[in-house]
């Protein structure tokens, strides 16, 4: 059995990583979300494993001894790739959901839940948080995995419309769109940033 190997990151460490996070221009995020996690809730949180080249890039243990599962996806050039679907591989009954799509006269909630069963199949933590960091503003955005799917289901669909699917898609949505799209999650939540970090966290 492999085991992942994990560096461990306390309270008394939000220092070195925010020095990091100012003078690493290739830093990949980690480092940005731990400390934020350390400086707003260090009192309800024990420690943070950070991970290298696994399906998670961090794991929390706050003091209700629970677990937290963070997926950080740092932008490059305006984008955030947020996932990789062949759909041309994925095979719904005696055909590919590609073949499905490219058939279909409209983008219908069958697709949507073949898309859906896809999704999730490839996401290997279902309860994982994803921190979207932008590396030209420094901005986090957390959000939930339903968020992150509605994301993709918008991408595609978007696609579809426009004629643009592809037998390999990869899921590129714009830094703009996120800033956009956490502004209206914020709105219709009636919370504040702090308040959605703490109710994933804490």
């Amino acid at each position: 059995m492999l085991y992942m190997k994990a560096t461990i990151i306390k309270k008394g460490d939000i220092r070195k990583l925010l020095k990091e996070t100012r003078t690493e221009n290739k830093a990949d995020g980690k480092a940005s979300v731990a400390a934020k996690i350390l400086s707003d809730f260090g009192q309800e949180v024990v420690f943070i494993k950070s991970y290298d080249g696994e399906d998670i890039d961090l794991k929390v243990k706050n003091v209700k001894d629970e677990y937290r599962y963070i997926k950080v996806i740092r932008s490059n050039k305006g984008f955030f790739k947020i996932a990789s679907f062949d759909i041309a591989h994925r095979i719904v009954g005696n055909r590919t959901l590609f073949d499905i799509i490219m058939e279909s006269e409209k983008f219908n909630s069958s697709i949507r839940g073949e898309i859906l069963n896809m999704v999730n199949f490839q996401m290997k933590r279902r309860a994982a948080i994803w921190v979207l960091f932008d590396s030209e503003k420094g901005t986090l955005y957390p959000l939930n995995t339903k968020s992150v799917i509605d994301i993709i289901l918008h991408d595609l669909e978007y696609r579809y419309e426009r004629g643009m699917i592809d037998k390999h898609v990869d899921i590129e949505v714009p830094t703009t769109f996120i800033e956009n799209f956490w502004a209206r999650y914020l709105k219709s939540k009636n919370k504040t940033p702090h308040e959605v970090w703490r109710s994933m966290i804490v």
